[in-house]
């Protein structure tokens, strides 16, 4: 009887730890074919990627393409690799655009990376000026319309404003920089724009051999494969919600379609913000995934710079300083933001 117990107890403590793990899954594919044998590195910050500060790192993916990685609840940026060390030409390699990935106490968030593998690349060639040259791609065809991120540091998550940002015509460019390091990502929406977040068809990547030393007088040649994201690769269970929902409504009264609510962290409300919604739907509604804190709303159409001329804009006014508090997982619904043109300047 006593063994019977025993062996109810350490079973029902195993099924307790089994509902309590957190951590991401998903799946990993190369141009539509699921590829076994990568890894899945998780990392605090964006930094840590080049330094192999990894929190933790997956076994190999199987053979369906299939990974698991417990993690503690946070915020991870994640990156899936075949290598370890340097690339070599023919590696995988893929830094997940949805980064940071949130992982929530008692659930698995789904993650899907699709790969590019790494090119081969010219050595770097003597100039009269530093800089960089190269072509931005998309399964081995130059992408045209999409833009390329120049970024002195991390700091800022790839974010808001870039050092530089170069539209890219024809797939091919030449910028020249001052020596030093610098971390380069393509983008093109399919909306179009600088900035904005890269939602699911969109065209995205990460440079592999982040970050870039140029060197004076030398010019390195760069090759940055792009990748989409792919909805089926990211389908899973469903997170619980914690954070705010409501409406966005316009000087009428009518709902404002189309628009982004923002989340700061300072009364302010000025540069990138901490966090931001999907566009609001037919009806003005919203929903913003938020942790506990204190957070400032604001709603607006576009991303980056001044509201211009125009522009649907408009600050939560539930709060004198159009803060909300927000406490662990609590959700707070039915908040209402109105927004009205901004006057030309």
């Amino acid at each position: 009887m006593r063994r019977l117990v025993c062996w109810t107890i350490l079973m029902l403590l195993a099924a307790t730890a089994a509902q309590a793990a957190s951590g991401a899954r998903g799946r990993v594919a190369w141009r539509g074919e699921l590829v076994p044998g990568v890894r899945i590195f998780a990392y605090r910050q964006i930094a840590d990627i080049t330094g192999g500060e990894a929190v933790a790192v997956s076994t190999p993916t199987a053979l369906d393409g299939t990974w698991q990685l417990t993690l503690p609840p946070g915020r991870y940026y994640m990156v899936a690799r075949s290598f370890t060390g340097r690339p070599q030409a023919g590696d995988y390699f893929c830094y997940y655009s949805g980064s940071p990935v949130e992982v929530v106490d008692g659930h698995f968030t789904n993650v899907g990376f699709n790969l590019i593998r790494v090119p081969e690349e010219r050595p770097a060639k003597r100039a009269r000026v530093s800089g960089i040259e190269g072509e931005i791609t998309y399964q081995d065809e130059l992408l045209e319309q999409v833009y390329l991120y120049v970024y002195r540091d991390t700091k800022s998550g790839f974010k808001g404003p870039a050092y530089n940002i170069v539209p890219v015509e024809k797939g091919r460019f030449r910028l020249r920089l001052p020596p030093g390091e610098y971390w380069l990502l393509a983008r093109k929406r399919q909306q179009g724009g600088r900035y904005g977040p890269v939602n699911i068809g969109d065209w995205f990547n990460y440079y592999y051999g982040n970050p870039v030393r140029i060197e004076p007088g030398m010019v390195r040649h760069i090759r940055l494969e792009t990748i989409t994201r792919l909805s089926n690769l990211e389908q899973g269970e469903e997170l619980p919600f914690h954070g705010v929902r409501g409406r966005v409504v316009g000087p009428d009264g009518a709902p404002a379609a189309g628009l982004h609510v923002f989340a700061y962290r300072q009364p302010q409300m000025t540069g990138t913000p901490a966090h931001f919604s999907p566009p609001t739907d037919s009806v003005g509604r919203f929903q913003l995934r938020l942790p506990a804190g204190r957070w400032y709303l604001l709603a607006r159409q576009s991303f980056g710079g001044p509201a211009a001329g125009g522009e649907l804009y408009g600050k939560y006014a539930g709060s004198p300083d159009h803060g909300i508090d927000l406490k662990q997982d609590q959700v707070v619904e039915e908040i209402t933001i109105h927004v009205q043109p901004v006057s030309a300047r």
